[in-house]
């Protein structure tokens, strides 16, 4: 029997289209993948900061999911499966693959994986028998100020709030998540034919970097009728101009790095 687990990840960036190709790559027939986004085994396994909220994540999203009433009988008993300890283990992370049928594509968008160490990644490319990796790059300082306002928004905070907006770009995560200059080079060791996509390409050309998705892990061409459509957009609230230079600041090594792994019209595409 072949074995149910992934074969293409999707590992980040947080904030540069990873809901988008997630939603839209599960329309080729090849592919199949759990009916929520983010399953987040290998950062839970090797990122302590992940360790404090997964769980809560993963639950969240299956009780979600468990509202659309489109879910069956059996999808639901499926879901419910998935909140019973231990969850997040390598079992877990099997059943959540369970249901695959056989001769599909399994596909797992996380895009926390981006910031697993260097031991986590030669984990999951020995777990997964060396699958297809996608990554997403978008402009350092856009996608950092992007996920400031989603977790302003989460968190509800005041956009009006000056120091509000300075502790939420103070956050650890922001960097970690934009890391490009401490992971990049882990995962170009571990797997010399990652897929690099720069964010700026979905809305220039969604189809084909769909296309390019296709190509790069042997699937057939699909049809993605929703390709155009924006997905879970954040609000966009003016940051203040101190949280700006802060950012600006913070990325700049990021940016340096960037422009001198990848050619300019591959930078062009990233904002």
């Amino acid at each position: 029997m072949t074995k149910r687990l992934p074969k293409i990840l999707c590992i980040g960036a947080q904030k540069a289209g990873t809901s988008w190709l997630y939603e839209n790559l599960r329309c080729n027939p090849m592919i199949w993948s759990p009916p929520f986004k983010e399953l987040h085994f290998f950062d839970f396994k090797f990122v302590e900061e992940s360790k404090r909220w997964a769980r809560w994540h993963v639950r969240s999203s299956v009780k979600r999911t468990l509202k659309r009433p489109q879910t069956t009988e059996d999808q639901s008993l499926y879901l419910r499966s998935l909140m019973e300890e231990p969850i997040l283990n390598g079992n877990w992370y099997k059943k959540a693959f369970a249901p695959m049928p056989e001769g599909s594509v399994g596909f797992d968008a996380t895009p926390e994986y981006c910031s697993v160490p260097e031991e986590g990644i030669a984990f999951l490319k020995k777990f997964l028998d060396d699958p297809f990796i996608i990554y997403l790059i978008r402009d350092p300082l856009m996608r950092a100020l992007s996920q400031v306002r989603m977790n302003m928004h989460r968190k509800k905070r005041d956009y009006a709030d000056e120091e509000a907006w300075m502790e939420a770009a103070m956050d650890p995560v922001i960097a970690s998540r934009g890391d490009y200059k401490t992971f990049i080079p882990m995962w170009d060791s571990a797997f010399p034919n990652v897929l690099y996509l720069p964010f700026g390409a979905i809305a220039e050309d969604p189809t084909a970097v769909l296309r390019a998705v296709e190509r790069h892990c042997g699937l057939v061409p699909g049809c993605y009728e929703f390709a155009h459509e924006r997905v879970f957009g954040t609000v966009r609230a003016a940051a203040p101009g101190k949280v700006l230079d802060y950012l600006s600041e913070s990325v700049d090594t990021q940016a340096t790095f960037l422009k001198e792994r990848f050619s300019a019209d591959f930078i062009s595409q990233t904002t």
